[in-house]
C-alpha cells in the first residue's frame, strides 16, 4: 500500500513539473516594427525611447516571463536604414545587433534596398537568419534565392509569411531594384498558405509595412488591404500601425500592431498550438535598463560612427542658416544654396523642393560627413517634369498658402513675390514671377525638378496629381550625394544671395 501511494506522489509530482513547464513545443514570440536604423536611443525630454540596448532588456523582461519556451523574435521592415549609424555602416551594425539579439527572421520592407539589392544581398550573408517576403521576384519570376517567403517556427506547426509594399519600388531608384519586382501580395500569401497546409502547418502569420484601416494613407492601396483580410486561413496580422491611427479591420481578423521606431514591441504566446496573449510593450528608459551584455558592441559602434562622420569634406565661409522656427514662410540661405545645386545638377528651368527637406544649417568652418547628414539626414531622391506656366502659379500659391509647417518652397530659377496677408490660393502676385530673369508665360511649358516626396503629394502638395503632372525622368542620384560632390569639389562653400521670394505685407 506504501508503494502504490509513493508512485502516486511521483506520478502527481512529474505531472505538476510538466504543466508547470508547459508544451515542449510552446513558443513566445516578440515582433518590433519598422526600426528605421535607430540602433541608439532616442531622446524625449529626460526620456530614453527604443534603441538596440533597452529593447534587449525587455525582451528578456518578456522571456523571463515564460521562461520555459523558445522565443522568436520578428523584425518586421525597414530594420537597416535611416540613421547615421546604419548609413555610415551600410545597414551591417544593425544586422551585428540583430544576430547579437538572436532574431528569427527580418521582414523586407522599402528601406532594406536604399543601400541598393547587391548590398542587401551581401547583407544577407552577414545575417544570421533569413531575409523574409512572399511577393518579391526576378524580373523573370524566378525566385531570389536570398529572401525566403516565410519561416516555419520553432514549434513546427506555425508560420510567418512576410510580404512587400509597392514603396518598394515608389521609394527606391531604378537602380536599386532594378532587378525585381513586387508581386500582388494577395496571391503570394494564398500561395504560401497553400504549401505551408500541406506541410502540416496550423498557426498562420502575416507581417508587413503596412497600416490595417482602409481610410488612411497606407504602403498597400485600399483593394490590396482589404482583399488581404479576407484571405481564409490566417490567423494573426502584424503591422505597422503608427500611434495614433485605429486599426478598423481589427474587428475582422486578428492584428497585432504596434509603434514604430523601436519605440515599443509586441509579444505573444503561442500554447498548445494556440496564439494567445497578445501584449505591447512600450520600450522606453522609464520601463527597461539598458542591457550590460551590450555595452561594449555599442560603445564599439559609437566610436566608429565617430571617426567615420568626422572625415572633413569642405568649408564654409560662412554660416548658412536654414532653420527659422516651427513654420517657415521664407526662403533661407541653405535653401537657396541647396536648391541652385540640384538645379545646375538637374538641368532645369526651376528646381523646387519643401522647407523640411532640410534639417538645419551648416556652421561657419570645416563641414564633416556627419555636418552633411545632419542638414539632410533622409535621402531625397530627385524628378523632372513639365509644366507649363499656369500650373507653375498653382503651385507657388500652394506654397504660400503654408498648408503645413515644413512645407513652403525653397525655390532656384524662380523669383516672385506674394502676400500672406490675403486669403490662401490667391496670394501670389502673377506679375511678379520670374523664370531665370523673364516674365512667366503662362501657356509656356518649363522643365521642373524637384523631390519625389512632393511629386508624389507629401506635405499637401496634391496638386501634381490633380493638375496630372506626368513624370519625364527620375534622377539615378540621390541629394545627399550631390551635396557631398560639390562640397568636395569646390572645397569652399558661401552663401547665395538671399531675395527670391518677397512677403510684401512685411515690407
Amino acid at each position: 500500500m506504501k508503494k502504490i501511494i509513493a508512485l502516486n506522489i511521483i506520478a502527481a509530482a512529474v505531472y505538476f513539473l510538466i504543466s508547470c513547464s508547459g508544451n515542449k513545443n510552446d513558443i513566445t514570440v516578440v515582433s518590433i516594427n519598422s526600426l528605421n536604423g535607430n540602433i541608439f536611443p532616442m531622446q524625449k525630454d529626460s526620456v530614453k525611447i527604443g534603441g538596440f540596448s533597452l529593447i534587449s532588456s525587455k525582451i528578456y523582461e518578456v522571456k523571463g516571463k515564460n521562461v520555459n519556451r523558445n522565443t522568436e523574435i520578428i523584425g518586421n521592415s525597414n530594420f537597416i536604414y535611416g540613421t547615421a549609424e546604419a548609413y555610415f555602416t551600410g545597414g551591417k551594425a544593425v544586422i551585428e545587433l540583430m544576430n547579437e539579439l538572436d532574431f528569427s527572421c527580418l521582414i523586407i520592407g522599402h528601406r532594406e534596398f536604399y543601400f541598393g539589392f547587391d548590398e542587401l544581398e551581401k547583407l544577407s550573408e552577414t545575417a544570421k537568419f533569413p531575409f523574409v517576403s512572399a511577393n518579391l521576384t526576378y524580373r523573370d519570376s524566378s525566385t531570389i534565392g536570398f529572401i525566403k517567403p516565410y519561416i516555419i517556427l520553432k514549434d513546427g506547426i506555425s508560420a510567418v509569411i512576410g510580404i512587400s509594399t509597392g514603396k518598394v519600388t515608389k521609394a527606391n531608384l531604378e537602380k536599386d531594384i532594378s532587378r525585381i519586382i513586387v508581386t500582388d501580395p494577395v496571391s503570394a500569401v494564398e500561395n504560401s498558405i497553400k504549401e505551408l497546409k500541406s506541410k502540416g502547418i496550423k498557426n498562420i502569420i502575416v507581417a508587413g509595412d503596412f497600416d490595417c484601416d482602409m481610410n488612411t494613407s497606407s504602403n498597400l492601396t485600399r483593394e490590396e488591404i482589404k482583399k488581404l483580410f479576407a484571405v481564409t486561413g490566417v490567423d494573426l496580422f502584424l503591422t505597422t500601425t503608427e500611434e495614433n491611427k485605429s486599426c478598423i479591420l481589427s474587428k475582422q481578423k486578428p492584428v497585432q500592431h504596434s509603434s514604430i521606431n523601436g519605440s515599443e514591441l509586441v509579444s505573444f504566446v503561442i500554447e498548445n498550438g494556440i496564439i494567445t496573449n497578445l501584449q505591447r510593450h512600450k520600450v522606453t528608459s522609464e520601463t527597461a535598463k539598458p542591457d550590460p551584455n551590450l555595452t561594449g558592441k555599442m560603445a564599439e559602434i559609437d566610436q566608429m560612427i565617430r571617426t567615420i562622420t568626422g572625415k572633413v569634406l569642405g568649408n564654409s565661409l560662412d554660416e548658412i542658416g536654414h532653420a527659422t522656427g516651427e513654420k517657415f514662410t521664407s526662403e533661407t540661405p541653405l535653401g537657396d544654396l541647396i536648391s541652385d545645386i540640384m538645379k545646375e545638377y538637374t538641368k532645369t528651368d526651376i528646381f523646387i523642393m519643401n522647407s523640411g527637406k532640410v534639417r538645419r544649417g551648416f556652421s561657419k568652418g570645416p563641414i564633416t560627413l556627419g555636418d552633411l547628414y545632419g542638414v539632410l539626414p533622409y535621402e531625397g531622391n530627385l524628378v523632372t517634369v513639365e509644366m507649363t506656366g499656369s500650373q507653375i502659379l498653382t503651385i507657388l500659391e500652394s506654397s504660400c498658402a503654408i498648408k503645413m509647417s515644413k512645407s513652403f518652397l525653397q525655390v532656384s530659377g524662380i523669383a516672385f513675390s506674394y502676400d500672406s496677408s490675403k486669403p490662401p490660393m490667391s496670394r501670389v502676385i502673377p506679375k511678379t514671377v520670374k523664370i531665370n530673369g523673364k516674365n512667366l508665360e503662362h501657356g509656356r511649358v518649363y522643365s521642373v525638378s524637384m523631390t519625389d516626396y512632393i511629386y508624389q503629394g507629401g506635405d499637401s502638395y496634391t496638386e501634381f496629381t490633380a493638375m496630372k503632372i506626368a513624370l519625364i525622368k527620375t534622377h539615378q542620384k540621390q541629394m545627399r550625394e550631390i551635396l557631398k560632390d560639390f562640397i568636395m569639389a569646390t572645397i569652399t562653400i558661401k552663401a547665395h544671395e538671399n531675395n527670391r521670394i518677397t512677403d510684401i505685407s512685411k515690407l
